[in-house]
C-alpha cells in the first residue's frame, strides 16, 4: 500500500518546485504533481528582481541566464534608467527555468515528482495549491480579480537590436510594452492592456508604434508562439484553510499586476516562509506575512498604473518626477518599509510654478494619494517646493 506523503504539492512551477526542494532537504516527504511535461511555455514577464534572486540562490543556486543591472522606463521622448542598488536581476525564460527547477526538485531526497500527472483527490497529509492564478483550490479559497481588468500577451523575438543589460518598460495610451534580453540576441516581449484596448496583434502593434523601438527592428521574427494571460492581478484574502489542511503558494496565493515586474520574486521570497510554516505549523504567520507582501505589491502596481495611465502623463512623470523612480524601485525590491505612516518621503527638487501646478493635479488623484500613503510615501511638503 502506498504511503501517504507528509505534503502533496499540486503544481510544478517555480512555487511548487522550490517548496518541494526546501521541504525535501528537511526530511519532509513530498509528492509533487505537474499535469504538463517540462519544458513548457508560459505567458510571463520572465524578470526576477534582486530580492527574488537572493531567495533563489538560497533555495537552488543560480542558473546560467542573462543578468540585468536595472530597469529603463520610457514614455514619448522621455526615459529614465534605474539601477538595482545591491545585486543584479535575472531574466529567466520560463520554459527553461521551470524545467531546471522541477528537475532539481525531482532529484532532491524525499521528493516523488510526477510530471505529466494531474492531481486527483485522495489520502494526503497537508495539501499545497501551487497551480497558478486559476487554481483548482480557489473553490475553497476564492480570489478577487484586480480592477480595472487587464490582459497580457507575451512571446520571444529575434531581430530587435540594441538589447543591453536592462529590462525596458514603454508606456503608451493603449498599454505597456515590456522588453527583456533572454540571451543569444533573443528578447522576451510582453504587451499589457486594459481590456478595453486589448488587441490580438498587440505585440507587433506596440513594437511598431514605439518610436524608441522602430529603428531597432531588423527582420523581426517570433521564436515562440504568442501566449495570452487574463485577467492580470489577483488578490486572495484567505490562503490557509486549517480545516481542509490546505495552503496556497505562488500565484495561487495572489499575484500583482505584471507592471511591477515582481510576481516571480514575490513567489520565491515567500516560499521559504511557507516551508518554515509547514515544518513548524506556523500557518497563521505564513498567511499574515504572505498577504502583507501581496498587498504591498498590489499597491505598488496601482501606483505605477496611475502614474502611467496615459503616455502623456507618464512622459511628464519621467521628465519632472524622475527623482521618484528610485524610491519606487526600492519599494519593488522591498528595501523600503511599507506602512501607513512609514517615514519614507519623496524629496523633490525645485520645480517651476507651472510644473508644480501640474503635479498638484496629479497628486490630487484619490487613488494615487491613498496608495502612496499606504506605501509609506508622503506627498512633498510646501517647504520642499521653495
Amino acid at each position: 500500500m502506498e504511503r501517504t506523503p507528509d505534503v502533496t504539492i499540486v503544481g510544478g512551477g517555480p512555487a511548487g518546485s522550490a517548496l518541494a526542494v526546501l521541504l525535501g532537504q528537511q526530511g519532509v516527504t513530498v509528492v509533487l504533481y505537474e499535469k504538463a511535461h517540462h519544458p513548457r511555455l508560459k505567458p510571463c514577464g520572465e524578470g526576477l528582481l534582486p530580492h527574488g534572486v537572493a531567495a533563489l540562490r538560497q533555495i537552488a543556486g543560480i542558473p546560467d541566464v542573462p543578468h540585468v543591472k536595472g530597469l529603463r522606463f520610457v514614455a514619448g521622448t522621455a526615459s529614465v534608467d534605474a539601477d538595482f542598488p545591491d545585486d543584479d536581476g535575472l531574466v529567466v525564460r520560463r520554459d527553461r527555468f521551470d524545467a531546471w527547477l522541477f528537475e532539481l526538485a525531482a532529484g532532491t531526497p524525499n521528493i516523488d515528482a510526477r510530471p505529466g500527472t494531474a492531481y486527483r483527490p485522495g489520502p494526503t497529509g497537508l495539501l499545497v495549491g501551487a497551480d497558478g492564478c486559476h487554481s483548482m483550490f480557489h473553490r475553497q479559497l476564492p480570489g478577487k480579480v484586480a480592477s480595472p481588468r487587464r490582459a497580457g500577451l507575451s512571446s520571444h523575438v529575434v531581430g530587435l537590436t540594441g538589447l543591453g543589460d536592462r529590462v525596458e518598460v514603454f508606456f503608451h495610451d493603449d498599454g505597456e510594452l515590456y522588453v527583456a534580453p533572454t540571451g543569444g540576441g533573443e528578447a522576451l516581449v510582453s504587451a499589457l492592456f486594459d481590456y478595453r484596448h486589448f488587441r490580438r496583434d498587440g505585440i507587433t502593434y506596440l513594437l511598431n508604434k514605439t518610436a524608441w523601438l522602430r529603428d531597432r527592428l531588423s527582420h523581426l521574427e517570433f521564436t515562440t508562439p504568442v501566449l495570452a494571460a487574463a485577467p492580470l492581478g489577483l488578490y486572495v484574502p484567505r490562503i490557509v484553510d486549517r480545516s481542509q489542511r490546505l495552503l496556497l503558494v505562488g500565484d495561487a496565493a495572489g499575484t500583482p499586476d505584471p507592471i511591477t515586474a515582481g510576481g516571480l520574486a514575490l513567489t520565491l521570497a515567500a516560499t521559504r516562509i511557507a516551508a518554515d510554516a509547514i515544518v513548524t505549523g506556523a500557518f497563521d504567520e505564513y498567511e499574515r506575512r504572505r498577504l502583507e507582501m501581496g498587498r504591498a505589491a498590489n499597491r505598488l502596481g496601482r501606483l505605477i498604473l496611475c502614474l502611467g495611465r496615459t503616455e502623456r502623463r507618464a512622459e511628464w512623470v519621467l521628465r519632472h518626477l524622475a527623482w521618484g523612480v528610485e524610491p519606487l524601485l526600492n519599494l519593488a525590491l522591498r528595501r523600503s518599509p511599507v506602512s501607513d505612516s512609514g517615514p519614507f518621503d519623496f524629496v523633490r527638487p525645485k520645480l517651476g510654478r507651472e510644473t508644480n501646478a501640474a503635479q498638484d493635479g496629479l497628486w490630487a488623484s484619490g487613488s494615487l494619494v491613498a496608495d502612496t500613503r499606504r506605501l509609506g510615501l508622503r506627498r512633498p511638503t510646501s517647504d520642499s517646493r521653495s
